[in-house]
């Protein structure tokens, strides 16, 4: 069931950044990758208090606004200005010891726990990728006869809480990755009617006996070349 009611506020239209596809970018690692490759392919450039955005000849991006809530009034300017379809190039951590660092996951579904997500949909804690949508990313990928794996993710708004417990009882539902705004998206391309996807690279791994952490290594650097740079 959709949130009731109508809102008081409503985002405003970015001018000069329509496109029907529209990109969010989380994070960037510390090399900068996305943004070098963002600022020489944009015709255009906007930064906002709610993020950063990136006209592109095929797409409009919102650039390395992190975590559920940020995400989500991103992307709400971008509906506004009529964006029809989000793809989240993201990262994750690995919960399930089968995902390892570089992998690349396409997440078929989401639980939230997050604080996002309930504004939007009451009540309801698992959300899926748009099953066209998801499948049309795939395909793509077969055809560039590159291999991934599909999750399920979990979206949490607190990293630095994600403990042994938390970690077990994430295995015992069959939670393979954990990242921090999937579910909220996916919630609100519910919302809105718009189809949601989301591909992401395994940054770190949670499910041995230390963090594993890859996110300055060269070699990821090459899997958003070859994975995600072919959807910007």
């Amino acid at each position: 069931m959709k949130a009731p009611g109508e809102p008081m506020l409503k985002p405003k239209p970015l001018k000069g950044f329509y496109h029907r596809r529209a990109v969010y970018v989380p994070v960037d690692p510390p090399s900068g990758i996305f943004g070098d490759v963002l600022k020489k392919r944009a015709s255009r450039e906007k930064e906002t208090p709610f993020g950063r955005f990136f006209l592109l000849d095929n797409t409009a991006v919102l650039y390395r606004c992190i975590g559920a809530s940020s995400a989500v009034i991103g992307l709400e300017h971008l509906i506004a200005t009529g964006a029809k379809e989000i793809l989240i190039l993201g990262f994750c951590g690995s919960l399930n010891p089968d995902f390892s660092c570089i992998d690349v996951v396409s997440i078929n579904k989401a639980y939230s726990e997050e604080g996002t997500s309930r504004h939007y949909i009451p009540g309801k804690k698992i959300f899926h990728s748009s099953g066209p949508l998801r499948q049309r990313i795939e395909d793509s990928l077969v055809e560039r006869n590159l291999p991934f794996l599909q999750g399920v993710t979990v979206s949490t708004d607190a990293p630095f809480r994600e403990t042994k417990s938390w970690l077990e009882d994430k295995q015992k539902k069959r939670i393979d990755v954990v990242d921090m705004e999937a579910s909220a998206v996916f919630a609100l391309g519910e919302y809105h009617g718009i189809p949601t996807a989301a591909l992401m690279v395994v940054s770190d791994e949670l499910a041995g006996k230390k963090w594993k952490n890859v996110f300055k290594y060269p070699r990821l650097n090459a899997q958003i070349k070859e994975y995600f740079f072919p959807f910007l």
